[in-house]
């Protein structure tokens, strides 16, 4: 019987030890598999400021403006992420930091980017012309992961506390591309620019810094824009900007609606869903790290359990 029992533990503890191997190799593959962009969001180029559609003006390059001036952001001809929404999980979003910021660093949640922030810590995305929508979680193309459905943005959601929330100073302000949840590695590339801000008696004031936009063909299909952020009038009064342009996207092809409003900035108010088609984020679920960190030391713990001498008590205490 004790031969027996003996047997039996042995094959066990066999057992839990080929477990203990599985379990262990399982969790380091789960730890190092899903996805990941790279470790720092990589410089894909700038963006273009210019006059949104349907003014007739679409397309010209916008180089100043005030708080309610509607702008386009427009990247480089076929912009895209690595990878689209529908298969790769991939998402875009917007930004608006101090010059300080190094734009591949930034992380973001379902708001925008990570830790949110206004005046000297200023961490906001940007906010659509019309509805004061945040543009952020957007999808992208199907199957060629481009950027497309861009809306026109503009700063009059910080309303009469503008300038504190966005102090006179630099800041760098565009688009990026992101994949999962906020972490070292979310951000997959970005495209950037730079404004000067300021203020007046209405708001915010800003001037697109020289130099900090490429050359580069307009996205829209309505126009092709010139590489020089130059001339172009466009420090007009807040009404006038505001009957002139209406919603619309800069891709004549694309309409996007939002059904969410926010009238309150990010920090200052809860959480409001972006202008785009919002999916759920798809990270690495941790679902398969926690299970075979379980089986580890459930197995490690038969083992050491079993490899245990088996205790015979003397006949009178059985």
């Amino acid at each position: 019987m004790i031969q027996l029992t003996t047997r039996r533990r042995r094959a066990a503890r066999s057992v839990a030890r080929a477990g203990i191997v599985v379990s262990a190799a399982m969790l380091l593959v789960s730890l190092g598999s899903g996805p990941h962009a790279s470790a720092a969001g990589a410089n894909a180029g700038s963006v273009l400021v210019q006059v949104p559609p349907p003014d007739p003006s679409a397309g010209q390059p916008l180089t100043s403006g005030v708080q309610a001036t509607p702008f386009a952001l427009v990247p480089p001809a076929g912009a895209a992420c690595k990878g689209d929404s529908a298969t790769g999980g991939y998402r875009v979003n917007s930004y608006i930091v101090p010059a300080s910021v190094d734009p591949g660093t930034l992380q973001w949640d379902a708001t925008g980017p990570t830790p949110t922030g206004t005046g000297a810590s200023l961490r906001q995305p940007l906010y659509g012309s019309t509805g004061n929508s945040p543009f952020v979680n957007a999808t992208t193309a199907v199957s060629t992961g481009q950027l497309t459905g861009l809306p026109p943005f503009a700063f009059a959601a910080f309303g009469t506390n503008g300038p504190a929330v966005v102090p006179a100073g630099t800041y760098n302000l565009g688009l990026a591309c992101t994949l999962g949840v906020a972490s070292s590695t979310q951000e997959d590339r970005y495209w950037n620019v730079q404004m000067t801000f300021g203020a007046d008696a209405n708001g915010l004031t800003w001037t697109v810094v020289a130099g900090t936009t490429t050359s580069s063909s307009s996205s829209s299909s309505s126009s092709s824009s010139s590489s020089s952020p130059s001339s172009s009038s466009s420090s007009s009064s807040s009404s006038s900007t505001t009957t002139t342009v209406k919603a619309t996207t800069i891709s004549s092809s694309t309409t996007t609606s939002s059904s969410t409003t926010t009238t309150a900035v990010r920090s200052l108010a809860s959480a409001a869903t972006g202008s785009g088609s919002n999916l759920a984020n798809t990270g690495s679920s941790p679902l398969p790290v926690v299970l075979w960190a379980i089986l580890l030391l459930v197995f490690g713990r038969m083992a050491i359990m079993l490899g245990r001498p088996v205790r015979v008590l003397p006949p009178h205490d059985r």
